[in-house]
């Protein structure tokens, strides 16, 4: 009887292992018992606003965290040799060219956003080129993270990420993978310990809803994927 027994059970373990050899199994990031987590920095699709012309800053009626329309004056310049030329004009085509010039000592911000920065300040010359301010859009954010290439088959386009941040640690926030690099590198030199920076990874690109603009740029986040469906393994 005992020999029958163990017969049998023998025969149900073969059955049960052929049956499930072709299911998809369900992996955890770390090819462990918990998902794997990742950090990183936040950023934003910063507009940057730069003057044309050399001039002083003369007034910066933004600053740093403030929202700005499309269209608002976020910046004036010294404009009073132009003003000047205006003035003596010795035709209306010369006047119109004057008129023209003046327009950009007057900077506005060509999108709606949240200002980032602002690196200059009243009394500072500008000089063509100079970014005096920039704008971003701060609803949607990026985020890359660095994924070992062992782990790489469990990251797919679409997929979900929870994120949380230590100002909101009793908040999460939501990320979506968009994209992956095609080619291996050398984990960031901004990564905390030695030994990491010397893994090959790959970069795995977010983005991340932010509607009320609780997260901001330069902002480090705790990431953590969802698992995903692997087959044949």
């Amino acid at each position: 009887m005992r020999a029958a027994c163990g017969l049998v059970a023998v025969i149900l373990l073969g059955l049960l292992s052929s049956g499930c050899a072709s299911l998809p199994i369900t992996l955890p990031w770390d090819r462990g018992s918990t998902a794997l987590s990742a950090s990183g920095t936040l950023e934003a699709d910063e507009t940057l606003v730069a003057t044309r012309v050399t001039s002083q800053v003369t007034a910066l009626p933004v600053a740093e965290g403030d929202q700005v329309p499309a269209g608002a004056v976020v910046a004036r310049l010294d404009d009073r040799a132009v003003q000047l030329q205006i003035r003596q004009a010795p035709d209306i085509a010369s006047r119109l060219t004057y008129e023209l010039q003046a327009q950009d000592y007057v900077l506005h911000s060509p999108v709606a956003g949240v200002v980032t920065r602002v690196p200059v300040n009243v009394g500072e010359m500008a000089l063509p080129g100079q970014v005096l301010l920039a704008v971003a859009d701060l609803s949607t954010l990026r985020l890359t993270l660095y994924v070992e290439e062992a782990d790489l088959a469990h990251v797919r386009i679409g997929q979900r990420v929870t994120l949380v941040a230590d100002p909101y640690p009793a908040r999460t926030f939501e990320g979506v993978v968009t994209s992956i690099n095609h080619q291996a590198e050398f984990t960031p030199r901004n990564v905390q310990t030695r030994t990491d920076r010397l893994n090959l990874v790959f970069g795995v690109h977010l983005t991340v809803e932010n509607p009320d603009a609780a997260l901001r740029p330069g902002m480090p986040v705790d990431a953590t994927f969802d698992t995903v469906v692997v087959a044949g393994q």
